[in-house]
């Protein structure tokens, strides 16, 4: 992806300009979609300012006859490699704002329309949007010249004020969506964060690999690095604004690294405390027994490198492969053939030798798949229930949402996952019920649990429920 390049439907150079097919209307005046065509377009490599988009888009008859409305369908004609993908019509429903996220973390700007006059209904207006701060989007707003006046938020932009609104899926009232030709995704830009205002505590990660974000998206071109569990991080901003994110879902943190690095975290994945579960900086992961079952993959590629983690940087170089390498993976059937070929995925793997791995998925191919079983249950001996008639019953639990992970360890690491859990699995805690109890839903603390296949194992206890009591027995005079 380019950059984007700024413009103005006000600039001097175009803003007399009549609009399409019109008689009257401008681009200064009306000319909002026509230069946010433009600006998106040029994310694309596909370079033509709005006057001279007016005039190809003419040439096509991309506007309606006789008037300057123009017609999305037509702009794949006059700017080749563009395409229409849709308009969603937001004015009686909330904005899709995961889709809109979904494009901004693949680098895709989007155009969304907002209310620009207060009087009664809608007055369309159109801008670019081109990425993500905190929960703001960032947008080139096309009316404002010079351009720079245009680069703005729009929570706090008129556009809010008018809709007297902060709330993003009431203040967007469309979505329209262009996609163009592929291009490897630019690196991160790192942020500037430090305004000299911190919080009187430091941070500690509660995953291993966090990730620092250029912005408040996940995706591949907004991380700027990884750091390790319980590394610790300046908080760049007040206590007051920090502290009801700590451990909160779908909340950032803007932290500073000792290198300097400053950028977006997971409010989720932090605390105030380290975790003193985790093994110490440079500890080995547990090394995996191997199933002679196991699913097989061979390089596809000379020079294929197994990593010590899914990092492209020299240090984590095990070592280098040749084309054919055969390959048994440490996951299971249904993994290697999910990941196998995938760009940005990657395949914990074992070498002839044993030495054990990541590689790039999208750099091999399966020679077989293998029935086997992964993970610490693989090994690990089960035992019945250690409760008993008369004893405190334990507290039963569900999973409240989709793949939560069941892990060997009290931590989130790759190297700690048993299985992950579907949605209502049913788990037994096997700590005293009283501590199990008090932590259901808490952010930051674990359940030490057991499934129903006896797999025994930590579950983060804000990804649980309290399984509902049984139902009181309705007595009959028949059953008397």
């Amino acid at each position: 992806m380019a950059e984007i390049k700024q413009y103005s439907q006000t600039d001097p150079a175009w803003k007399a300009k009549l609009l399409g097919f019109d008689k009257t209307s401008t681009l200064g005046n009306f000319g909002c979609l026509l230069t946010s065509v433009s600006m998106l377009a040029s994310a694309y490599g596909v370079n033509e300012n709005p006057d001279s988009l007016n005039e190809k888009m003419k040439k096509v008859a991309g506007f309606s006859a006789g008037t300057a409305f123009m017609i999305p369908g037509a702009i794949p004609a006059a700017l080749p490699g563009i395409r229409y993908v849709t308009y969603v019509n937001c004015s009686n429903a909330p904005a899709p704002l995961a889709e809109i996220d979904a494009w901004l973390g693949r680098g895709k700007p989007v155009i969304i329309e907002v209310d620009w006059s207060p009087q009664a209904g809608v007055q369309t207006h159109y801008m670019v949007v081109y990425g993500k701060q905190d929960d703001d989007y960032l947008v080139y707003d096309p009316y404002p010249f010079p351009v720079a006046n245009g680069k703005i938020s729009l929570k706090n932009s008129k556009y809010a004020q008018i809709a007297k609104t902060k709330e993003l899926g009431k203040l967007i009232t469309g979505v329209m969506y262009f996609d163009g030709p592929g291009a490897p995704l630019p690196p991160p830009a790192p942020p500037k964060l430090d305004k000299g205002v911190y919080a009187s505590f430091p941070v500690y990660a509660t995953a291993d690999e966090l990730a620092i974000r250029s912005q408040t998206l996940v995706a591949d071109n907004t991380l700027l690095k990884r750091v390790a569990i319980n590394t610790e991080m300046k908080v760049l901003e007040a206590d007051a604004t920090a502290n009801p994110k700590i451990g909160q879902q779908n909340q950032w943190i803007p932290v500073k690294l000792a290198d300097g690095t400053e950028g977006y975290t997971a409010a989720w994945l932090i605390s105030k405390a380290k975790n003193a579960n985790a093994p110490a900086p440079g500890t080995p992961p547990a090394v995996v027994a191997v199933p002679k079952d196991a699913p097989v993959v061979k390089a596809s590629v000379d020079g294929l490198k197994l990593r010590s983690k899914p990092d492209t940087t020299d240090a984590t170089i095990l070592k280098v492969l040749p084309t054919g390498a055969e390959l048994k993976v440490l996951e299971t059937a249904t993994e290697v053939k999910r990941k196998v070929g995938t760009m940005y995925e990657w395949l914990k793997v074992a070498d002839v030798q044993n030495t054990q791995g990541v590689v790039a998925a999208w750099y091999v191919n399966i020679v077989s798949l293998g029935t086997a079983a992964f993970g610490p249950e693989a090994q690990r001996q089960t035992s019945g229930p250690n409760f008993s008639i008369g004893e405190i019953l334990p507290v039963l639990l569900r999973t409240s949402e989709e793949n939560v992970a069941l892990r060997q360890f009290p931590y989130i690491s790759k190297d700690t996952l048993i299985k992950r859990l579907p949605m209502d699995s049913e788990l037994i805690a096997i700590e005293p019920p009283d501590i199990a109890a008090g932590k259901i839903g808490q952010p930051g603390e674990w359940i030490h649990v057991r499934d129903v296949n006896e797999n025994e194992g930590y579950v983060a206890a804000w990804c649980v429920l309290e399984r509902p009591e049984d139902p009181i027995p309705q007595v009959s005079p028949a059953d008397c």
